[in-house]
């Protein structure tokens, strides 16, 4: 437009943004955030144990640890209106990183990525105690340590040396019992923290693989979730009243993951929480969740089409980001159809009734380039 053009408009003539709504339209969908509040270590398929915890990583270019502050917002004020009491950002932020679950095939010593990961969160303790070395000492050799290696003597995985078993009771006491999986103490690891080591350093809680169970712990889901579930009692009993972790007291377990996972913007809102819960359902059990603590954040961003653009029939897909990069397109055969039956069994029953939920056998994998 010329300066000519110009010198006799007046303000109330200059055309808004919000003009442009008629034409406007959802273009991307995503969440790089989804947590919720696991009851027990029992919530993990598989689990580690990081013995560095200061140690920072990130995921898709976030921090997960320590969680960044817009996150850890987000969840302190839905901390605290599920947990009924006040839970501040500066407390999420300087959560404990505990453990990662991991895929069965996948090398457990891999960096903290998109799996859903676990920690702890200290409601009234103060500062970063990730660095906090008289604490970490007190977790890791009065409180971790014990679970951990009691969780081994049980599991039935390992050999049991300094005693026998007689019946259900042991011959000596457990403290005179120790297995090739004993964890090591603190002292070596507060030593790299000190030397500024940037290198992680984690063990494995026990794992049980069930040859007929395609490769996971198929009937030992029993076995995993008792065991699991008596070492976070454990743990919060030691805690409990401990001298020395008067500050440390009702510690309220995390789980975050931050898989970037895209989504079709015109999926019901069904489908959209049900592609984000299914990948978790990969590595958590769902029996271990706190009702109605699991929340996914999505990030949709609105565009609007030049004048003359074409509208292409939407295809229906999810992106799920991996710990290394890649990304899978999830797509969904016919999914205009099924949609469209679901329109018509709503108008059928009045609005009620239709099955948003798409079966996970409409969906296939195929692996792709992220762009």
């Amino acid at each position: 437009m010329s300066s000519t053009a110009n010198t006799t408009m007046h303000e109330r003539d200059i055309p808004g943004l919000a003009a442009q709504a008629i034409v406007s339209r959802a273009e991307t969908c995503h969440t790089e955030l989804s947590f919720c509040v696991p009851t027990s270590l029992a919530f993990a398929k598989r689990l580690t144990w990081e013995q560095t915890p200061w140690i920072r990583s990130n995921t898709n270019r976030k921090s997960a640890n320590p969680i960044n502050e817009a996150d850890a917002h987000t969840i302190a004020y839905s901390l605290s209106i599920h947990q009924g009491q006040t839970v501040s950002a500066e407390a999420v932020k300087n959560a404990l990183l505990f453990g990662t679950t991991y895929h069965p095939s996948a090398p457990s010593d891999e960096q903290i990525g998109t799996y859903p990961y676990l920690l702890v969160v200290f409601p009234h303790a103060q500062g970063n105690i990730s660095r906090d070395t008289t604490f970490l000492n007190t977790w890791h050799d009065q409180i971790i340590k014990p679970a951990f290696d009691r969780a081994w003597k049980d599991s039935g995985l390992t050999t049991i040396y300094g005693a026998e078993v007689d019946g259900q009771s042991r011959i000596l006491p457990p403290s005179g019992t120790r297995t090739v999986k004993d964890a090591l103490p603190a002292k070596g690891f507060l030593e790299r923290l000190r030397n500024g080591n940037p290198t992680s350093v984690r063990d494995c809680w026990p794992v049980w693989n069930d040859d007929w169970g395609l490769g996971t712990e198929g009937r030992y889901t029993a076995v995993r979730s008792r065991i699991y579930s008596e070492a976070w009692e454990a743990i919060k009993g030691m805690v409990k009243g401990h001298p020395d972790l008067l500050s440390f007291q009702d510690p309220i377990l995390l789980a975050l993951c931050g898989a970037k996972i895209y989504v079709a913007p015109e999926l019901p809102v069904q489908s959209k929480f049900k592609y984000v819960a299914q990948e978790w359902d990969k590595f958590v059990d769902a029996r271990y969740v706190e009702n109605g603590s699991f929340k996914v954040v999505f990030q949709t961003v609105l565009g609007t089409q030049t004048e003359g653009a074409v509208q292409l029939e939407p295809e229906p897909f999810a992106w799920i980001g991996d710990a290394t990069g890649r990304s899978f397109k999830r797509m969904v055969e016919d999914v205009g159809k099924e949609v469209g039956k679901v329109g018509e069994k709503e108008d059928e029953d009045g609005g009620e009734g239709g099955d948003e939920d798409l079966d996970a056998d409409k969906h296939r994998d195929k692996q792709a380039r992220e762009g």
